[in-house]
């Protein structure tokens, strides 16, 4: 009974040819009792149903001997339970199964799953890694193997990631979510337990929905199967079976051939459509078993035969397979191969002939079936008298409708059904004839049917006569073609005509079942990227570490946090968002390696989950990957957005480190790659770990802080640049916990990241008003301003407007000596919020000051649109301005865009004499910094304030600067001249010095300007220079600024300009020469201050 229609018509053909090779080698060597052996097939249609009637027509019809068959486990089961045992005919079983059937007359000649799947499963584990993803037709053949390969995983220690069974044909949409579901399981290994084509439909879908990273193995792929793939799906995946084409033995190659010459093969595969697979060759096998065993009894009486069977051992084409006397299953021949691109296969591994052993599930009564004790628990039971049926009632249905509506079944004690109702026919997918007289266990699997009619007995023997529906638990109902579906029950009895009918009620629970699914789905992954959650990422990293313990191989997770996140979000809505989220997780998913998990840990958080890691620069690779990856541009909604992301990571092994610690170290290095400047990794370190611990104590003190009265204020002196006035003041603030003073620096950004600083800022404030109050007393005509900082936090504070207001009612500040001072950052991160914030502490007459400009990304525009009165320049470039031409030119450039917009300019940050002259230079408003005074207290303050206002006003640095000129000795080209120039930026550029050097006719005329002594010092050397000749100093003094802001010597040489019309020094014909112009010294002055202007 080979498959020649349906599911597995695929091998139907090879079936048929291996069973008619046997039959004519058993004739060719004189048939068998004196005849030729007679060779009768019948199409089993691959299902039960069509399998029955084809077994029917062979017995009844054909008057054979004996059966060969069936393909598939649901028709085998079948077969043996209805046909051959009991007319009790030999069978024998060509395909590999679970185990399920044990009987008198059934022999198999195939694989059990330890002679295949105990193999195959520690091989993948070991070479590709321990979890494993099982999926599968939804009957007993699929149900059976995979939990034999569970527990075979479970004792090496491996992990179940995902299980799933389909029903047949493979709906689209179910066969989708399946693939969708194993691409987001982490899982290192794939197994797959489906029938021929359908088999053939999920491996190609498999490689389409780019999952072939994944490994994979089966018991049932091979030459067949890999004929209807393509190269790049069928390569590399693994098989575990009986025999393969590659399997070299003496009567395989005598077969091959046999087969080559047959009328119907045009050639051997790959080359044609000749090929032998483990169902053939098991046929093949059968037949030539059945031959030995009528030898062996010199009859075909039954009993005869099955004797002989037992003891029958056959030169087949994987080997010797030798039959099993006690469990009528074969002693089979195992190998692991892995299919090469042409279709062939390689064998990875000979396991040899192995004894069967029929799996637990099917020696042992199910645990889903409760024991006798259990089942007529009296607390649970009603035990009143059996009734005895009305002998007015002759038709049973209405007996049985009365006793309940949902799928109803009569049957004698024995188990023979008496009757059923149309919901049972249904249910099980017979029709009403065809369950009539079958024994109701039938409709049971085959592994809970002894359980079943031990039960059957107790209860028919019982007093009880009533078991309510749900109290036996949760049972498993088996429709004709071998589907399985859960159902509750309850099972009555009473008496009828001197017999006990039992009667069963079913309700199928397959919805409910489903329900509990999709919710623990949903309780274990996030619904937007269909990605394992926090609880099933620990669940899975727990599992992992436990493992790692015993392979010696590290567990690394990396914390994944998108930057800027949120700003998407507020920009272009929570909808893109999500579709962000979705597409960074397929990008995550395209990265990691086979056997890596990546989860949503939620917000703009993901994790990856990595296994059996041998070295941190694998981790390392991974991150740059994803880092690189991200970086790219998404897609959303017509728009191309850039999320770069900061990542951390850590490894652990085994029980010394717990999945929330792991997690905890990876969440650590992650705000470690933040805090250096996102878009890059970090790994954990032991000091970061440390860095972590400190930054949780902070945290936790400054919150209690305020109550402790550990916070205070210090003021530093802002003085006018012109006068060295002490205009006003910045408070400053400052933390001296139990343990010691601790730095801003340290504990100002752990108070605005934890957002402690709303709390702390209004507190800061407050004291500032008050302090304000005071100085307002002892300086009544014009008291100092006091400045304070503003945080982002306080910004986004709903109530700082009105508790500011409280806090000057209640303090009696001035508010035109108050000014507000907010990072450029915080400022512009959000200007149209903190535009109408910024409005209403206007309102309320208070200044604001944009504090560290420079370093953030405003505009000019933004400055205008806001209440900003003040521009504080930021210390990064006022630090080495006396050396650095760069923070020369942009602080120039500051103070002269400032006092455009009509800002006041403040430069912090003064440390040494030559920044003071330099920034006085500049003509900067006022000036701040340890040079001229450091962070005091209150009183300190007022004091110096006092001592300030006793002394005389402090005139201004004023810039020295020299002009002369000088004749060149020979005559320069531009680039002589540009030599010239880069030789003096590199000398004087450390001297402060600038200036403009103008050349005309072979004279010089060069401006130098910047503190004295140097000026004059180089104005030496330009003497000494014989390059030079009559050097002539035109004017030397003071000025108040500088001229140039460069600090490289520039020089304009007087000639033509660009567009053709006259240069400064022509007019009406006549050149006036650089000589003439020394003569008038307010001229030359002139001309370079026009020229500064100019270039």
């Amino acid at each position: 009974m080979p498959p020649l229609s349906g599911i597995a018509d695929l091998y139907g053909q090879e079936i048929s040819w291996a069973a008619q090779i046997a039959v004519e080698e058993i004739n060719a060597s004189g048939g068998l009792l004196g005849r030729p052996l007679e060779l009768v097939i019948e199409d089993d249609g691959s299902m039960p149903d069509t399998a029955l009637r084809a077994a029917k027509r062979l017995l009844e019809e054909h008057g054979c001997s004996a059966l060969i068959g069936n393909l598939l486990s649901n028709s085998r089961i079948a077969i043996a339970a209805q046909i051959t045992e009991p007319r009790q005919v030999p069978y024998l079983n060509f395909s590999f199964y679970e185990g399920s059937i044990a009987g008198r007359f059934f022999f198999h000649c195939a694989a059990l799953p330890n002679q295949q799947i105990e193999q195959m499963i520690p091989f993948m584990a070991e070479r590709y890694g321990p979890k494993m993803f099982f999926a599968g037709h939804n009957y007993e053949w699929p149900f059976g193997s995979i939990d034999v390969a569970k527990r075979a995983l479970s004792r090496i220690g491996g992990e179940v990631v995902g299980e799933d069974y389909l029903p047949f044909g493979l709906p689209a949409q179910r066969l989708a979510a399946l693939l969708d579901r194993l691409g987001t399981s982490g899982a290192d290994v794939f197994v797959p337990y489906f029938a021929g084509r359908d088999q053939i439909k999920l491996l190609n879908d498999f490689a389409t929905h780019g999952l072939k990273k994944i490994a994979v193995v089966m018991g049932h792929f091979d030459e067949a199967m890999a004929g209807f793939l393509k190269p790049e799906v069928r390569t590399g995946l693994y098989s575990s079976n009986t025999y393969f084409m590659s399997v070299d033995t003496a009567r395989s190659r005598a077969y091959l051939e046999r087969l080559r010459a047959h009328p119907e093969v045009d050639a051997l595969w790959p080359n044609g459509r000749g090929v032998l697979t483990n169902f053939g060759e098991a046929a093949y096998c059968c037949v030539h078993a059945y031959a030995q065993a009528v030898k062996a009894a010199g009859c075909t009486e039954p009993a005869s035969v099955v004797q002989a069977l037992e003891q029958v051992r056959v030169d087949s084409c994987q080997g010797e397979v030798r039959m099993d006397p006690c469990s009528h299953h074969a002693e089979v021949n195992s190998f692991l191969a892995r299919c090469r691109a042409d279709g062939t296969f390689e064998i990875i591994q000979s396991f040899g002939r192995i004894a069967p052993r029929i799996p637990e599930r099917y020696r042992s009564r199910s645990p889903r079936t409760p024991n006798v004790t259990e089942l007529f628990s009296r607390s649970h039971l009603d035990d009143r008298p059996i009734p005895v049926c009305d002998a007015g009632v002759s038709d049973l249905s209405h007996r049985i409708l009365d006793i309940v509506d949902v799928a109803v079944i009569a049957a004698e004690a024995d188990g023979r059904i008496l009757q059923a109702n149309l919901g049972a026919a249904k249910l099980f997918g017979y029709t009403l004839s065809e369950l009539t007289h079958l024994q109701v266990d039938l409709l049971l699997p085959p592994h809970q049917r002894p359980g079943h009619r031990e039960a059957m007995r107790a209860f028919e023997q019982s007093p009880l006569q009533h078991l309510p529906m749900g109290h036996r638990g949760e049972i498993t109902g088996y429709r004709q073609d071998g589907t399985l579906f859960p159902a509750v029950a309850s099972l009555s009895k009473f008496i009828d005509a001197d017999r006990v009918v039992l009667v069963a009620a079913l309700q199928d629970i397959s919805a409910k079942k489903l329900a509990e699914q999709d919710l623990w789905w949903r309780a274990t992954h996030d619904p937007n990227t269909r990605l394992p959650n926090r609880i099933l990422i620990c669940d899975r990293l727990e599992h992992a570490l436990q493992r790692s313990e015993h392979r010696r191989r590290w567990v690394a997770v990396l914390v994944i946090d998108l930057d800027d996140f949120r700003l998407l979000n507020d920009n272009y809505g929570h909808p893109i968002g999500d579709q962000a989220l979705v597409q960074v997780a397929g990008r995550l998913l395209g990265q990691v390696h086979p056997g890596d998990t990546v989860g949503y840990l939620g917000a703009d958080e993901f994790v990856v989950l990595c296994e059996q890691v041998t070295h941190t620069d694998d981790v390392v690779r991974l991150a740059e990957q994803i880092n690189a990856v991200l970086r790219l541009p998404l897609q959303l909604d017509n728009h191309d957005i850039t999320c770069t992301a900061s990542i951390g990571f850590a490894l652990g092994l085994g029980t010394t480190i717990s999945a929330d610690v792991l997690l905890r170290n990876a969440d650590i290095a992650m705000h470690a790659s933040k805090a250096q400047g996102r878009n890059t990794w970090r790994s954990f370190s032991r000091d970061l770990g440390e860095q972590s611990k400190e930054r949780l104590s902070l945290v936790t003190g400054l919150r209690h802080a305020i109550a402790r009265n550990e916070l205070s204020l210090a003021f530093q002196p802002i003085l006018a640049a012109n006068s060295l006035r002490i205009q006003g003041a910045e408070a400053l603030l400052r933390w001296h916990p139990r343990s010691g003073p601790v730095s801003p620096a340290l504990f100002v950004p752990i108070a605005e990241q934890s957002g402690a600083i709303v709390e702390i800022g209004r507190w800061v404030f407050e004291q500032t008003c008050s302090a304000q109050q005071r100085l307002a007393q002892a300086y009544p005509d014009s008291p100092p301003y006091l400045s304070l900082n503003l945080s982002a936090a306080q910004l986004n504070d709903e109530h700082i407007i009105d508790e500011f207001a409280l806090i000057l009612q209640r303090t009696g500040a001035d508010t035109t000596r108050l000014l507000l001072e907010l990072t450029e950052t915080a400022l512009f991160a959000d200007v149209e919020k903190n535009l109408r914030i910024l409005h209403a502490l206007a309102e309320l007459g208070m200044q604001v000051a944009v504090d560290d400009f420079g370093t953030g990304y405003s505009s000019l525009l933004q400055l205008l649109r806001l209440p900003v009165s003040q521009i504080k320049i930021d210390r990064a470039f006022v630090d080495g301005i006396e050396h650095r031409e760069d923070a020369r030119l942009i602080i120039s450039a500051m103070v002269k865009m400032g006092h455009a917009l009509g800002k006041r300019l403040i430069a912090e940050g003064v440390e040494n004499e030559a920044q003071l002259f330099e920034l006085q230079a500049l003509k900067c408003d006022a000036l701040q910094g340890f040079h001229l005074y450091r962070p005091m207290p209150e009183q300190a303050l007022l004091e110096a304030i006092a001592e300030n206002h006793r002394q005389p006003p402090c005139n201004a640095s004023r810039v020295y600067y020299l002009i002369y000129l000088s004749r060149a000795n020979e005559a320069l080209g531009r680039e002589h001249i540009d030599e010239i120039v880069a030789q003096s930026r590199a000398s004087n550029r450390p001297e402060g010095i600038t200036g403009l050097l103008i050349y005309q006719n072979g004279y010089f005329m060069q401006l130098l300007e910047g503190r004295q002594e140097p000026v004059e010092a180089l104005m030496a050397r330009i003497a000494e220079d014989p390059r030079h000749s009559e050097p002539l100093v035109v004017v030397r003094g003071y000025a108040g600024q500088r001229l140039f802001a460069d600090w490289s010597m520039g020089y304009w040489k007087v000639g033509a300009t660009p567009d053709g019309e006259q240069s400064p020094f022509e007019r009406h014909s006549q050149t006036i020469s650089l000589r003439k112009a020394s003569e008038d010294t307010r001229f030359c002055y002139a001309l370079f201050q026009a020229l500064s202007t100019a270039i």
